[in-house]
């Protein structure tokens, strides 16, 4: 008898989180990072993805917030959901958390975060239209930006959460953070 091994218990070598706000005039670009990532998944068994994905579903302008596993090529623990506020620092913090918890089952070597948004400069980061808070747009929406330290203040929050959650596993942190699209030209990916 042939055993064989379920996504699920298979040893990776890395676990990559894609966080990406789609929310803005470069959703059609910015999409190019899931389809690589599908990609990768599907051509090299030892990377896993976590992913969560704010974009539009259809064309009455609806937002909504897709989490799900890459792994093979294919979808795995897919939720759909109302918009996340990718520009709060709790919702990035349980992001990474559940990378870190997937990175555990997986028995990940590394863990890394990329971050896929507009903003950028010296003001730039994590931007997300919601319905409350931060100032309207002349359309009327309004805007949230996570900053890079409420970014790096996120990251640490994420691991913090998984250690609690996990403490046999207390010890994994983030690797490395990869800022995507606009976000490699804020001020503070750009001189670190």
């Amino acid at each position: 008898m042939i055993a064989t091994l379920s996504p699920e218990r298979r040893t990776r070598a890395l676990e990559f989180g894609i966080y990406r706000d789609g929310d803005n005039n470069l959703d059609d670009i910015q999409s190019i990072v899931l389809d690589q990532a599908i990609e990768v998944s599907a051509k090299q068994p030892s990377i896993e993805f976590t992913v969560e994905d704010t974009d539009m579903v259809d064309t009455e302008d609806t937002l909504s917030t897709q989490s799900y596993r890459l792994d093979d090529g294919q979808e795995f623990s897919f939720k759909e959901s109302p918009m996340h506020d990718m520009s709060s620092r709790a919702n990035l913090a349980q992001f990474v958390a559940r990378t870190l918890d997937n990175a555990e089952k997986s028995g990940a070597k590394e863990t890394w975060i990329d971050l896929v948004d507009h903003g950028a400069g010296d003001g730039g980061g994590l931007e997300a239209d919601h319905a409350g808070g931060g100032p309207p747009t002349p359309g009327g929406r309004h805007v949230g930006i996570m900053r890079e330290d409420d970014m790096a203040g996120a990251i640490a929050d994420g691991v913090a959460l998984h250690a609690k959650a996990h403490p046999e596993d207390a010890g994994r942190r983030v690797d490395g953070v990869v800022a995507n699209q606009c976000m490699m030209a804020t001020l503070g990916f750009s001189s670190g």
